[in-house]
């Protein structure tokens, strides 16, 4: 008995076969923008494995509607139909998953020692959990429990609004959204916040900011806006991931007040795991920044998530619980 998992993001399409027991058997990994298709990929891990899966959940990054996902930051479609017959499995047996909907599925069994805590403890804490996951794209969830049960509420918090938080700023979202007009909210001076705080709009927001300053927007690439950040080499670099992190203090803040996260907020995905040095004073304190529900928000427990498989793990979680067994200790 084994079965197949995958987390597919806008970089990297990653799967792994799993035994009874929820251990991984076997990993496969590619680019997700590569020849190899999702359908072909587990096709051949089933040609490893030299049976079908027993189950099956792929997690994609982009929403679910129709048994198909468009993903979001990637030119591809992705169908149960198709990774049935690629698996020589039934339909049925074929679970969808927007990517952090799995991302919050990994809370469930939460390895307290993959994860850096920047307030509050590796106790688990009774209550709902957040899950924000800035990478190629921007990701968000939540897990909560009926009764003893956990079940992950997927949703595109990703896209909520951002606004400038200073006069200073307005000038910045100004040039931002004539660079990159899609990203604006309506008419008003707002940005999906995916456009800020991810690696895909790192580099617009990197350039509206060099543009407003005057200064020569020389790199390319959110790697090297973060390693010039790091290295404060590049002044409108510096600006734009100090801005970037205090808006996502801010929002993962919100999001915890939001969803009542006394289980804590966790933060994960390829850009906070690759810059853990952005979640400094400033973060902690955007973060905190509730008004009259500061001490609320201190209150929370906020963990940065160093475990590059959650999405496999969260994956696997999901098949567990639907097939009503237990979840690995």
């Amino acid at each position: 008995m084994w079965y197949l998992v995958g987390d597919i993001g806008g970089t990297n399409l990653r799967l792994a076969a799993m035994g009874s027991t929820g251990a991984v058997l076997r990993r496969s990994e590619h680019s997700t923008e590569g020849q190899t298709t999702l359908p072909d990929a587990c096709a051949a891990l089933c040609a490893e494995m030299g049976s079908p899966p027993d189950g099956m959940v792929v997690a994609v990054a982009g929403v679910v509607v129709d048994d198909q996902v468009r993903m979001t930051n990637a030119n591809r479609t992705i169908s149960r139909g198709d990774l049935a017959r690629a698996c020589k499995i039934a339909r049925s047996d074929v679970l969808l998953l927007n990517d952090f909907e799995a991302a919050a599925w990994s809370l469930a069994t939460l390895d307290a020692a993959k994860v850096t805590f920047l307030q509050g403890g590796p106790a688990p804490q009774p209550g709902a959990r957040v899950i924000i996951g800035p990478g190629t794209g921007l990701g968000v969830g939540s897990l909560v429990w009926q009764g003893t049960r956990p079940t992950a509420v997927p949703g595109e918090g990703g896209h909520l609004r951002l606004t400038p938080h200073s006069a200073e700023e307005v000038a910045y979202f100004e040039a931002l959204i004539a660079l990159w007009p899609e990203v604006q909210m309506g008419e008003a001076l707002a940005v999906e916040a995916e456009a800020i705080l991810s690696g895909t709009g790192m580099p617009h927001w990197y350039r509206a900011i060099a543009n407003v300053r005057g200064e020569a927007a020389r790199l390319d690439g959110a790697a090297a806006i973060f390693a010039a950040a790091k290295a404060k080499e590049d002044m409108s670099a510096s600006c734009a991931v100090a801005l970037m992190a205090q808006y996502l203090g801010g929002v993962a803040g919100d999001l915890g007040l939001i969803l009542g996260a006394r289980g804590g907020v966790f933060v994960t995905g390829g850009v906070a795991q690759q810059n853990a040095w952005i979640f400094d004073d400033a973060f902690l304190a955007a973060f905190n920044a509730g008004g009259r529900h500061s001490k609320w928000r201190e209150a929370l427990p906020l963990g940065l998530c160093n475990d590059p498989d959650f999405g496999l793990l969260g994956a696997r979680n999901c098949l567990f619980v639907h097939q009503d067994r237990s979840l690995p200790d």
